[in-house]
């Protein structure tokens, strides 16, 4: 039948209207798969950028603890000198010390002879006084009797009050002389408590330098601990990117043939010891938008230790482990199911697989079993769910 009006006929028009519906079906279906595609690229790459940034942050730590760490050594260093000036001076003040105990001990014996002397000294004159009594030569009246004049009596009382006179001179001078060698005395045992105060004063110090050496030293041995563990952290989360770029080029591929139902169950039963958000737990993942500048990015199960791990939606199922320098690190075995829509669900610290890499799974399929491998502290499931490459939060689609 001819055209009429330049218009086609009924049949020609509902052909081509089939036809441009198939071609608008068709682009619709490629542009809902290219942008899916698309938003996993873009999603990954923010991953990547992520650990990327968290990587330069931690790195950055490392350097302040190191510098941390040289300051503190520079600290003990300047202790240690000033240590040994200590030292030094402890010996040169415990010399002195020796030196006047040396003199104390010398006037202690000088003074012991002077008393000596003096006591003896004493002893001979009443026992001289005595024989001259005994033999008259001090008896007044055989003094004066037995004078041959009166010159005679003279020069014997003259005698004997010389005799008497020289006795206490030196009396007197042996007491002089014991209460300079008693006044030496005290003065050099003043001296030496002086000393020892002295001493025992820089000795203080010394102790307290050591006890500030010793904290020093503690508190450098502990910022090297820090910085060791975040050494650890920057290689665990560089093997993470290293992994990331060859883990997640392939899923998007595998999202095609993945027969995911939509809806997520638990991956098994415990009790929740983590959630999913901001955290101070300095091993989890850097953000500096967090309080506590890191972030947890899914939820930790804990049950008893071998536990089966389910899948918690059908999918593709992939089995690594996060092997840094030769141990396990980060989340140690751990299971990736590729969904459809864009979703893959995480199960880390895991003891064992369930399944062959990239086996295609159903929902509740056991896929592993509960461990404590990788960055762990105990028997636990960290199960995470990512929307297009990043982590969203499980509580959100489990029942």
């Amino acid at each position: 039948m001819p055209l009429q009006g330049g218009r086609p006929r009924p049949r020609v028009r509902g052909f081509v209207r089939s036809i441009f519906a198939v071609v608008l079906l068709t682009l619709v279906l490629l542009s809902s798969l290219g942008d899916t595609i698309y938003d996993q690229i873009q999603g990954t790459t923010q991953q990547l950028n992520g650990v990327s940034g968290q990587i330069s942050a931690t790195k950055s730590k490392v350097q302040q603890l190191l510098d941390e760490q040289a300051a503190l050594q520079r600290a003990i260093a300047g202790i240690n000198a000033s240590l040994a000036q200590v030292a030094q001076e402890i010996q040169r003040e415990t010399s002195a010390l020796q030196a006047i105990a040396a003199q104390v001990e010398q006037t202690r014996r000088e003074l012991a002879v002077k008393e000596a002397q003096l006591k003896q000294h004493i002893i001979d004159f009443g026992l001289r006084m005595r024989a001259m009594y005994k033999t008259g030569e001090v008896n007044p009246l055989e003094l004066i009797l037995s004078a041959h004049s009166f010159t005679d009596l003279l020069n014997r009382t003259i005698y004997f009050a010389a005799v008497i006179r020289e006795s206490r001179i030196e009396v007197v001078k042996l007491q002089q002389e014991r209460a300079a060698v008693e006044a030496m005395k005290a003065d050099l045992e003043a001296k030496y408590a002086q000393q020892a105060a002295i001493v025992k004063q820089i000795k203080d110090q010394q102790v307290q330098l050591e006890a500030q050496r010793a904290a020093r030293a503690a508190a450098e041995a502990r910022v090297a601990a820090i910085a060791a563990q975040f050494e650890r952290q920057v290689q665990e989360m560089e093997a993470q990117r290293a992994a990331l770029k060859n883990q997640l080029a392939a899923l998007i591929a595998e999202s095609a043939r993945a027969g995911s139902t939509g809806h997520f169950i638990w991956p098994m039963s415990g009790v929740i010891t983590q959630g999913f958000g901001c955290t101070s737990y300095p091993f989890e993942v850097y953000d500096p938008s967090c309080p506590g500048l890191h972030f947890h990015s899914g939820i930790d199960i804990a049950t008893d230790a071998g536990t089966p791990v389910h899948a918690s939606d059908a999918g593709i199922a992939h089995d690594y482990s996060m092997d840094c320098g030769g141990y396990l690190c980060g989340f140690g075995h751990y299971v990736l199911v590729v969904h459809a829509g864009g979703f893959v669900s995480l199960y880390g610290h895991l003891s064992g697989y369930g399944v062959p890499d990239g086996t295609a799974v159903g929902q509740g399929t056991v896929i592993g079993y509960e461990g404590s491998t990788g960055n762990s502290t105990g028997p636990h499931l960290h199960f995470e769910i990512d929307l297009n490459g990043a982590p969203v939060n499980p509580f959100a689609y489990l029942p």
